[in-house]
């Protein structure tokens, strides 16, 4: 029994057309049109969060620079006290 189950899955994962692995993309299976609507999309997806991580990124390097930059300040120098002796 789990021979079998093993093999049928082992099948299914090497030949996903035959399971009809996706509802939208089974109907599609020779549409090349659909098959680079779906690539196009997924390189989006992949890329968007690197690009917003990015952005941030240099956005806050942006604000950074225009921040003024707080000068050190230095205590007034003094005068050191006479000893009256």
């Amino acid at each position: 029994m789990s021979r079998t189950l093993l093999l049928a899955a082992a099948s299914l994962l090497l030949f996903p057309e035959l399971a009809h692995a996706c509802a939208v993309c089974g109907q599609a299976i020779g549409d090349d049109q659909s098959r680079v609507a779906y690539l196009i999309t997924s390189a989006v997806l992949s890329v968007l969060p690197v690009g917003l991580v990015g952005a941030f990124l240099l956005w806050l390097r942006h604000k950074s620079r225009r921040r003024p930059s707080a000068a050190p300040t230095t205590a007034p120098a003094t005068q050191p006290h006479a000893n009256p002796s």
